[in-house]
């Protein structure tokens, strides 16, 4: 078999994405898809095109055997399964159950079809949310860098902590930290040792997450419009917290977590190996995070890293401690943080580990090696 007979086709995660805007340069040049943009390199390479997955539903570059990928999207794999020029390879899940519930319901029925299911987390953890009994392998969220910016982790004139998110509300609670976040930020206000960065403060919260009766974007958007316009309604339920410590969206988040020694990074949610950016983007920035989230946090990442939130009966302990810390401790931190970037013990999380799996996937579905078979 040529590498002329092999196409790849990914289900982007969103609608979004479609039209091969997943792998696009300059639209995710810098983002969190830019490992998409490397699954596509590394089968160019080997002279295999990778596409959207609605140039195969539109019958685009189809060649004699297509492997079909699919990130945390089950809408679309049902008329594949028939189909004798199609391989079902692998779904990931990339979004937390609490924002996401659907696809992980859909999981036991999808891997009677896909040949492998990834997850960052264990069938028992996601047990509740209906992949119990299902064999998941493992592929944790990847990570677009693994070097600090340099020029940015040497400030040393920092202010004392900031937390960048979004203006962001569940609608399920199950095991949920947005609201945490809320308590730190409310906390850490009250003495003006914390700067809140990020969009969507102006307006009402966005409640994240699927509803069982669906709402269409556009009348989301209108009820935040219209409840914006309304007189003595309240925008947030910490309205008067926020207007005090919120700064305003930033260009660049590491550029704006350099400025301050600490950083409140919480997960959205507390679950087994759920473990997302916003830790990273700390130690890329020199920035020591405060963290809560995965349970299992300390599997995947040395403790002498970071803060665990866990670790303190409340905020006022929290601050106590933080507080203790002279420069030589924080210098700990930072190169704790650094060292483990470039450590071996970084590698689940490195975009190029992610990328493998599709090679990897391919390879064993089609019995060949792509480093041996003839381009063309």
């Amino acid at each position: 078999m040529g590498s002329g007979e092999i196409a790849v086709f990914v289900e982007p995660i969103s609608h979004h994405f479609l039209e091969d805007k997943l792998f696009d340069p300059h639209r995710n040049a810098g983002s969190y898809y830019e490992p998409y943009g490397l699954v596509r390199d590394l089968f160019a390479e080997r002279g295999i095109p990778v596409h959207t997955a609605d140039f195969l539903r539109r019958g685009f570059d189809v060649r004699a055997v297509n492997v079909y990928f699919s990130i945390a999207n089950l809408a679309h794999y049902a008329p594949l399964i028939e189909r004798d020029d199609v391989v079902l390879s692998a779904l990931f899940h990339t979004e937390a159950p609490i924002v996401q519930p659907s696809v992980y319901r859909g999981t036991a029925r999808a891997a009677r079809h896909f040949r492998r299911v990834y997850s960052f987390s264990t069938s028992s953890a996601l047990a509740s949310y209906g992949c119990g009994g299902v064999t998941l392998e493992r592929s944790m969220i990847p990570e677009p860098r693994d070097r600090p910016y340099d020029e940015l982790w040497s400030r040393d004139d920092r202010s004392f902590m900031a937390i960048v998110m979004h203006n962001r509300l569940p609608v399920r609670n199950d095991r949920e930290l947005y609201t945490e976040r809320l308590r730190a930020i409310e906390f850490f206000s009250r003495t003006g040792e914390i700067d809140l960065y990020g969009v969507g403060w102006d307006d009402p919260p966005m409640r994240v997450g699927e509803r069982r009766i669906p709402l269409p974007g556009r009348v989301r958007s209108t009820a935040i419009r219209v409840r914006k316009k309304l007189p003595f309604a309240s925008r947030h339920p910490l309205e008067d917290v926020v207007r005090r410590v919120y700064r305003g969206p930033v260009e660049s988040k590491y550029e704006a977590l350099s400025r301050y020694t600490f950083s409140i990074t919480y997960e959205n949610m507390m679950l087994d190996g759920w473990i997302n950016e916003k830790l990273f983007d700390a130690m890329l920035a020199g920035t020591v995070p405060i963290y809560l989230g995965a349970p299992d946090i300390a599997a995947w990442v040395p403790r002498d890293c970071f803060i665990d939130q866990r670790e303190f009966r409340d905020y006022a302990e929290l601050r106590e401690f933080l507080h203790s810390l002279g420069p030589a401790e924080l210098k700990r931190y930072r190169e704790n943080a650094r060292d483990y970037l470039a450590s071996e013990r970084f590698g689940p999380f490195r975009k190029e580990t992610f990328a493998q799996k599709f090679v990897d996937a391919v390879e064993t579905d089609l019995n060949i090696s792509l480093d041996g078979i003839a381009a063309g």
